[in-house]
């Protein structure tokens, strides 16, 4: 009946599953015995027991160390120890920094020894605790977030605390990011959202605005693109000013290309350039980009070593350098869909760094200078020395 035995046709024997075997021997009347098992062992054992199944079935060493030091109200004894004490009654076994509950029963019943409603505030002071501890560690950060979630989830949060935790929902998303987890972020970045007042674009702008970015680029990375265009609208419709676009508008020109629609990604970043104070014309035909590549030819002649370019001071105009970064993709998209474009970004590009500073998106522009001089002017030499 319960799936624990049964004949195997093709190998003509009867099989198994000994874990599901192992699991269906401890039964609820085993939990009950648990229970009554666990009333002997010492307070500060069962205490420290719950704290630890809060954090899950398993608990690295480091946290644990770390909640050692930091709770010495709630702990009045070393944790460590009591740990050692559960190892011997056969409670929890210890795999290389691992501590974990040696059976899931124990785990639960451990667990549900913990009143509903004094379970979550468990979690909260757990979370606060390590986040109040985590400093740079990204890890314990993530840890914490997630035991404050666990606390809000279906809890009433005042305001303060709402804001408060959306933040701390924010920053993890970020770590996660970061870490290439983007389920993980995702989860953030909606419990994030979630916490946001009903009118938060209005209340709440900057975690507003930060957490509608972080959801889009995450949309991207998964490939959700109905998502990330909601995300992206979302944006749209509230932002107070330009700059608050920015990042938007980069996501969206990725949007545009990633469905092959080349042409009006180079529109859009085109006309936002138009706006940053960078003016190109939409449509470009050889004359003018011939035109223009000889008139800065003298310019690209000057630059005869390495040096010249490295000895440059760095592009601390926000403006320019945002400006850079859009004409870097305009760069890639034009060698698809408007080549001839090509000469105008690259030759902007270098002027720019030689009258503003260095940038990340130089080289980009030295090496389209590069490429359209090869090309179009079929000078080898000048376009080898800007290459290398």
């Amino acid at each position: 009946q319960n799936k624990m035995l049964e004949y195997s046709v093709k190998s003509r024997r009867w099989t198994w599953d000994i874990s599901i075997v192992e699991m269906e021997m401890i039964s609820d009347e085993v939990a009950k015995l648990l229970t009554k098992s666990f009333s002997r062992l010492p307070a500060s054992l069962i205490l420290t027991l719950k704290y630890m199944s809060c954090l899950g079935s398993q608990v690295d060493i480091a946290t644990l160390e770390l909640l050692n030091r930091c709770m010495y109200e709630s702990f009045p004894f070393d944790i460590l120890d009591e740990l050692s004490l559960a190892i011997k009654e056969g409670i929890l076994e210890k795999a290389g920094p691992i501590y974990q509950f040696t059976h899931d029963i124990i785990f639960q019943t451990i667990h549900e020894l913990i009143p509903a409603s004094r379970r979550k505030e468990i979690h909260k002071v757990l979370g606060l605790t390590l986040l109040e501890a985590a400093a740079d560690d990204q890890a314990v950060h993530l840890l914490a977030t997630d035991q404050i979630n666990v606390y809000c989830k279906d809890s009433v949060l005042n305001p303060d605390d709402r804001l408060r935790f959306a933040g701390i929902n924010a920053i993890a998303a970020k770590h996660s990011m970061a870490a290439s987890s983007f389920e993980r972020a995702r989860a953030y970045i909606n419990t994030g959202i979630e916490l946001l007042e009903g009118r938060h674009w209005e209340t709440q702008y900057a975690i507003s605005l930060e957490l509608y970015e972080m959801s889009a680029s995450v949309s991207c990375m998964n490939g959700d693109l109905h998502a990330m265009a909601s995300c992206l609208e979302e944006i749209f419709s509230h932002a107070t000013k330009l700059e608050d676009t920015l990042n938007a508008s980069t996501l969206q020109a990725k949007l545009l290309a990633s469905q092959s629609n080349y042409n009006d990604a180079i529109s859009n970043c085109l006309a936002l350039l138009s706006k940053l104070g960078e003016e190109f014309p939409q449509e470009v035909t050889l004359s003018l980009a011939l035109s223009e590549l000889s008139e800065f030819m003298p310019t690209l002649r000057n630059i005869t070593a390495v040096d010249q370019v490295r000895s440059l001071p760095n592009m601390t105009d926000s403006t320019k350098r945002r400006s850079m970064q859009f004409m870097s993709m305009l760069c890639e998209y034009s060698v698809i869909a408007k080549p001839l474009l090509l000469p105008l970004l690259s030759c902007r590009m270098v002027r720019l760094t030689l009258e503003s500073g260095f940038c990340g998106d130089s080289i980009i522009g030295l090496t389209q200078c590069a490429y359209s001089v090869f090309t179009l002017m079929d000078d080898v030499e000048l376009a080898y020395r800007l290459g290398k």
